[in-house]
C-alpha cells in the first residue's frame, strides 16, 4: 500500500493546516447520528434496523475515509483551488471520520444491547480494537507536534491504522461481493472506488519520487 502522508504542512506552503477542525469533527457526528436515526426509524425502529442502521453509518464512513485518504494525494497530483482547500482540511476529515465511525460503533452494539442480550466477545473486541485505533490515527495527525523522538513512531502507528481501516472496508465489500448475499451494487462501486484510491496513492508516491530524482543526483 501506498505510505501515507502525515505532515502535509511541510510539503508545500500551499498545504497550510486549515482550521475548521471543530466544525469538521461536528459535522462528521451529525452526519452519523442522521443517517444513524433516519435509517433505524425507516426500517420499523427494532432490532432488525439497528442493524441497518451500522450498515448505513458504516457505508457513510467508508465514504469519508477515501475523502481523508485522497485529500493530499488528489491536491499534490491534480491542483486546484478546489483539491488544496480540500488537502488543507486534512486533520479535520480525519476527525471527521472518526466521528461517524464511532458512531458506526456504537451502532454495532445497539442491537443486543436492545434485545438485552450478551453483546458477543468478536463485537466487543472488533469495538474495541476499532476504538484504540481510531485514537491512533487521530494522534498521528498531531505528530508534527510531539518531541522529535517520537514523531516517527506516531507516524508509524498512524500509517498502520489507517491500513487497518483500509483493509476493514475492503474486506467487507469482498465479503459481500463473493459471499451468498442479496445483490446490492453499492460494494461494487465501492470495492472500485478503493482500488481506485490505492492507484492513486501509487500514483501519488511515484509522482513525489520522480521529482526527487534530480536531487539526489
Amino acid at each position: 500500500m501506498a505510505a501515507i502522508d502525515t505532515d502535509i504542512g511541510i510539503v508545500t506552503p500551499a498545504f497550510q493546516p486549515g482550521r475548521r477542525k471543530a466544525t469538521l469533527a461536528l459535522s462528521g457526528t451529525a452526519i452519523g447520528l442522521g443517517v444513524a436515526i433516519a435509517s433505524f426509524l425507516w426500517h420499523g425502529g427494532d432490532g432488525n434496523a439497528a442493524r441497518y442502521a451500522a450498515q448505513m453509518v458504516f457505508r457513510a464512513a467508508s465514504i469519508a475515509f477515501l475523502v481523508y485518504y485522497l485529500a493530499v494525494p488528489l491536491a499534490r497530483l491534480v491542483r486546484t483551488p478546489a483539491t488544496l482547500a480540500l488537502a488543507r482540511q486534512r486533520t479535520g476529515l480525519a476527525l471527521a471520520f472518526v466521528c461517524i465511525y464511532a458512531v458506526f460503533l456504537g451502532c454495532t452494539l445497539a442491537p443486543d444491547y436492545m434485545s438485552h442480550a450478551r453483546v458477543p466477545l468478536a463485537t466487543l473486541t472488533f469495538c474495541a480494537f476499532s476504538g484504540l485505533v481510531l485514537a491512533v490515527v487521530l494522534a498521528g495527525e498531531y505528530a508534527g507536534r510531539a518531541a522529535p523522538g517520537w514523531r516517527s513512531a506516531w507516524r508509524a502507528m498512524e500509517t498502520l491504522g489507517v491500513a487497518y481501516f483500509w483493509l476493514v472496508f475492503a474486506v467487507d465489500d469482498l465479503n459481500h461481493i463473493a459471499g451468498p448475499h442479496r445483490v446490492d451494487h453499492y460494494y461494487d462501486v465501492s470495492l472500485l472506488a478503493f482500488t481506485l484510491a490505492v492507484l492513486v496513492r501509487f500514483a501519488d508516491s511515484f509522482v513525489q519520487r520522480y521529482r526527487l530524482m534530480p536531487e539526489l543526483h
